[in-house]
C-alpha cells in the first residue's frame, strides 16, 4: 500500500515537472519567435541586448560550476562576453567580414592577456583551467550567437535574392535545429529510447530520441516552409530557398546542434553537476538551453551563405 502511494506520488510529481518544463519551454519559444520577428524587420537591436545578457549570464553559470573564486576575473569575462553581441549588433551593418577590423583583434588580444596577467597577480585563487575555460567560452558562445545577426545582415545585404519573410523564415528554422529537435528526441526518446547514444557524457539520451528529434524538426520545417512559400514569401524575389534544401539542411545542423549538447554536457560531467544553472525551472541555466548554439548557429549562417553564393 505504501509503495503503491509513493509510485502515485512520484507520478503526479513527474506529470507536474513534465507541465512545468512545457510551459517554460513555450514561453522561451514565444519571446525567441518574437525577437527573430523583430531581427527580420531589421530591428537586430533587441536582438543583440537580449543575447548580450544571456551570454554574460552564462559564462557566470560556466565559471560558477567551475569553482571560480575570482570574481574580478569572472566579472570581466561577463563584461567582454556581453559586449561582443552589442558590438555586431550596434557597430556593425555590413556582413561577417566587417566584424573583425584590427582595432577589434587588439582589443581582444588586450582582453586575454590582462586576464592572464590577473591570473597571475590572484594566483592563490585563480587556476589556469578557470581562465582557460571563461577564455574559451566567453570568445566562442558570443561569437557562435553573434552569427544569428551575421545572418541577418548577410540576408538583408541581398534584397535582391530574399525577402524579410525568407530572412524570418531561416532564422526561424536555425531555432528550430536548436531547440525543437532537443524537445522531438526528449518525448521520443521517452517513450521509445533503448539505446544510448553517449552513456558516458549524457545517459538519457538515445539513439532513437536523436532520430525522433532529426525527423520530427525536418518534418515541421518543411511544413513550415510549404506554409511561408504558399502565403508569405515575395513572388518578385528570387525563390532562393527550396524546398529540397531545407530538406537536406535541417538534419545537417541537428545533429550539430546536439554535438554542441552534448560537448556542453562534457563540461558539466567533468565537474560533477547535473545543469549549468537553476534560472529556468526544470531546464536549468540559461546555458543549457543555448548550448546547441555553440554549433547551430555558425552551421546555419555558413550554410546559407554557401547555398546562396552556388545556386542563387
Amino acid at each position: 500500500m505504501d509503495n503503491s502511494k509513493a509510485t502515485n506520488k512520484e507520478k503526479k510529481g513527474g506529470a507536474k515537472k513534465m507541465l512545468v518544463r512545457i510551459g517554460v519551454g513555450l514561453g522561451c519559444a514565444a519571446f525567441a519567435v518574437f525577437l527573430l520577428c523583430l531581427t527580420g524587420y531589421g530591428q537586430v537591436k533587441y536582438l543583440g541586448i537580449v543575447m548580450s545578457a544571456v551570454c554574460a549570464l552564462c559564462i557566470h553559470e560556466v565559471l560558477g560550476i567551475s569553482g571560480c573564486k575570482n570574481r574580478l576575473i569572472t566579472y570581466i569575462m561577463m563584461v567582454f562576453a556581453g559586449c561582443v553581441p552589442l558590438y555586431f549588433s550596434f557597430g556593425v551593418r555590413d556582413d561577417a567580414e566587417a566584424a573583425l577590423p584590427g582595432i577589434t583583434i587588439m582589443l581582444a588580444v588586450v582582453y586575454i592577456l590582462a586576464v592572464l596577467i590577473m591570473m597571475l597577480k590572484m594566483y592563490d585563487n585563480t587556476r589556469f583551467e578557470h581562465v582557460a575555460i571563461g577564455l574559451f567560452m566567453s570568445f566562442a558562445l558570443p561569437l557562435s550567437v553573434s552569427c544569428l545577426t551575421f545572418l541577418h545582415n548577410y540576408m538583408a545585404s541581398r534584397s535582391d535574392i530574399f525577402s524579410t519573410a525568407q530572412i524570418i523564415f531561416v532564422l526561424l528554422m536555425a531555432m528550430y535545429c536548436a531547440w525543437l529537435c532537443d524537445t522531438f528526441a526528449l518525448f521520443v526518446g521517452s517513450a521509445f529510447g533503448k539505446h544510448k547514444m553517449a552513456p558516458r557524457i549524457s545517459p538519457k539520451k538515445s539513439v532513437e530520441g536523436a532520430i525522433g528529434g532529426i525527423v520530427g524538426t525536418t518534418a515541421v520545417a518543411l511544413i513550415t516552409y510549404f506554409i511561408c512559400h504558399t502565403w508569405y514569401f515575395k513572388p518578385e524575389v528570387i525563390n532562393t530557398i527550396k524546398w529540397w534544401m531545407v530538406l537536406i539542411a535541417v538534419p545537417c545542423i541537428c545533429v550539430l546542434g546536439m554535438c554542441g549538447d552534448l560537448a556542453a554536457s562534457v563540461i558539466k560531467r567533468n565537474y560533477g553537476v547535473k545543469d549549468f544553472g537553476t534560472l529556468l525551472p526544470e531546464h536549468g541555466g540559461a546555458m543549457d538551453r543555448i548550448d546547441s548554439f555553440l554549433f547551430t548557429m555558425p552551421a546555419t549562417y555558413i550554410l546559407v551563405r554557401f547555398l546562396a553564393e552556388v545556386f542563387a
